[in-house]
């Protein structure tokens, strides 16, 4: 666990995803520790990070183990509770839990983007099902584990509909209502799950996805998720439903 604090904000254009933090601590393969300022480089799968000698080193991920995070500035754009906090997540925490004692975590009126976030280096296709190569790439740790939730981000093309005005006028335009006028970017996350040997399993259908890989739990996870109204599709809720998973299947993986 990586204690640490930053600020951060969001580049977005062309084909390229980067974010900024004005300090971060990343654990290197070689088990060295760095910590300053760091932007993050989603699409090319690397780190920069300005050093106290006022040099920048670049990290590809195959030379990093994990990294935290801190402080990103507050995107409007995004729904607050993106900026949710997986602390008792990543500690194990479920419903239900007898050795979880502290009260219910609950979602915060405002965003706090002073919370840590944790990226770990895995092995995966790149979302190429008919590709056996795995290159390393950096994903956001949401759950404990030993099967760990993760999260991507990665930019998308979203459309912009024209809406029918009092005289029949678009409201992003003229013409029929519904009509494409234009497209924004927008940030899509991506599930998967991290399993102990560095390699992942997509949840492109989480609930579907899920309960097939943990097949012979399945009917209780899915009982478990119903009983405490939690959606399989919204991050922090799959973060608990992974975590009671883990705990059903403690000693087979």
């Amino acid at each position: 666990m990586f204690v640490c604090s930053f600020s951060s904000f969001a580049q977005r254009g062309g084909e390229g995803f980067t974010q900024q933090f004005n300090r971060a601590t990343v654990l290197l393969s070689t088990g060295d520790t760095l910590t300053g300022p760091v932007m993050l480089h989603r699409t090319e799968e690397t780190l920069t990070m300005s050093l106290p000698d006022n040099t920048v080193r670049t990290l590809p991920a195959v030379n990093v183990q994990s990294f935290a995070v801190q402080g990103e500035r507050y995107d409007q754009s995004r729904e607050r509770f993106y900026y949710d906090d997986f602390y008792a997540m990543r500690q194990g925490y479920y419903y239900g839990n007898p050795l979880y004692t502290l009260p219910v975590p609950r979602r915060r009126e405002r965003p706090d983007t002073a919370l840590v976030r944790v990226f770990r280096t895995y092995r995966w296709n790149r979302g190429n099902d008919y590709s056996d190569f795995r290159a390393p790439g950096f994903f956001e740790q949401l759950s404990s584990g030993p099967i760990i939730l993760l999260r991507r981000e990665g930019l998308v093309q979203r459309p912009v509909t024209s809406s029918a005005g009092p005289y029949g006028y678009g409201g992003y335009g003229y013409g029929m209502p519904g009509r494409t006028v234009g497209y924004y970017t927008d940030v899509k996350d991506s599930f998967f799950l991290g399993l102990p040997g560095g390699s992942v399993v997509a949840l492109r259908n989480p609930k579907k996805d899920l309960l097939a890989y943990f097949r012979d739990t399945s009917r209780r996870i899915e009982q478990y998720a119903k009983d405490n109204k939690l959606s399989f599709t919204d991050a922090r809720e799959l973060a608990y439903i992974v975590n009671y998973a883990n705990s059903l299947n403690a000693g087979k993986q």
